[in-house]
């Protein structure tokens, strides 16, 4: 019975940082971490946070990421989207790299849709992918079906 809650827990805030994240409208705009703290260490440890085995550290530090768009992880993102086994945590860096605005990252985020094995993850990769193209003026990649 505590995994079924926690695993409401973990839909909800995934749902409620989904809508927070796609509801802004904002233009996506990278920055330095420079531009963020002046702590010499600071892009160290969110990429250590980012590969770190603990789920809250890791989920916090790409949160963060995204919050501040910071353009040092973008790669770090791709990578461990590519290793990640936790299926709400790749749903929260396809939204993170949504928020980047990153064409590279969205091109992860659209084969991310198109061939996750879960399910959930596909729909949502869709859905974050098909609102980048919405709001897409160049039109430069296509739709995921």
């Amino acid at each position: 019975m505590k995994t079924r809650k926690n695993g409401n827990r973990t839909t909800y805030l995934i749902l409620l940082l989904s809508v927070f994240l796609l509801s802004t409208t904002a233009p996506a705009q990278k920055q330095s971490i420079t531009d963020v703290t002046t702590n010499k260490y600071a892009l160290k440890n969110l990429i250590a946070g980012i590969q770190s085995e603990n789920n809250g550290v890791k989920r916090s530090s790409i949160y963060f990421a995204g919050k501040y768009r910071i353009a040092e992880v973008e790669d770090v993102l791709i990578n461990r989207l590519k290793k990640e086994e936790d299926a709400s945590t790749r749903i929260l860096i396809a939204l993170v790299l949504y928020e980047m605005g990153s064409e590279e990252g969205l091109l992860v985020v659209r084969q991310l849709a198109e061939n996750d094995d879960n399910e959930r993850v596909r729909r949502m990769a869709t859905h974050i992918f098909n609102e980048h193209l919405i709001n897409d003026v160049n039109n430069s990649i296509t739709m995921v079906k």
